[in-house]
């Protein structure tokens, strides 16, 4: 029997420890046919401070060449989504895409105004609050170089389903709502009463996984 495989793509300034990581980690404990893998993307706080949207795709696709999954299905949350996201769109062989409060382009105006901007360009770093590692990390201004090749959403490469908060304080859930209309036959949308976390809905979200990528 071939074995399904499940890689989650974790967030920006998160860790392969993450809640809904080590949520799913433990509802799939018992599933045997389903190979489940949290992909860490930052491993050391160097790592982070060199982080880039190509290097994360980079990196994933490096993931799945040496490990060589079958029957691949990418769960991506926030940051992570836009790296799934691109990662299927460029390198094909996924078959399903949950993204999770997704970012489906890089807004630098959700994060940053035009003066911080400025600032990070200036001093090449900007001071992080990382939650994986629990302290504060620099980011250097390379991110935002980089990430401006993401701007724009590519079409689904793959069936897509989406969950996110209608209380989103991070990523707003209209572009989400315009991607799942723009592509009705292959993006659905699940609207939820949560936050960009969506650690209060764990329950809906292994309702999801169940009934979209097992």
């Amino acid at each position: 029997m071939t074995r399904l495989t499940i890689l989650y793509c974790h967030g920006f300034a998160s860790s392969a420890h993450g809640v809904k990581a080590g949520f799913l980690r433990r509802q799939m404990a018992d599933r045997p046919e389903v190979d489940f893998r949290a992909v860490e993307f930052n491993p050391t706080p160097r790592d982070f401070e060199y982080l880039t949207v190509t290097g994360l795709v980079n990196r994933l696709r490096q993931y799945v060449v040496d490990h060589h999954p079958s029957d691949l299905r990418l769960i991506g949350s926030s940051l992570g989504a836009l790296v799934a996201l691109n990662y299927a769109h460029r390198f094909g062989g996924v078959d399903r895409l949950l993204l999770l409060a997704p970012a489906l382009a890089y807004r630098r105006h959700l994060l940053l105004s035009a003066g911080e901007l400025a600032r990070w360009e200036t001093e090449g770093v900007l001071y992080v609050e990382h939650y994986g590692f629990e302290t504060t990390l620099p980011l250097r201004f390379d991110f935002h170089r980089d990430a401006l090749q993401y701007t724009t959403s590519p079409p689904p490469p793959a069936s897509v389903r989406i969950l996110h908060g209608r209380g989103d304080e991070v990523i707003p859930i209209d572009e989400s709502r315009r991607y799942a209309a723009a592509y009705p036959d292959r993006v659905a949308l699940v609207e939820l009463d949560a936050d960009h976390g969506l650690t209060g809905c764990l329950e809906a979200l292994w309702e999801n996984v169940q009934e979209f990528l097992l």
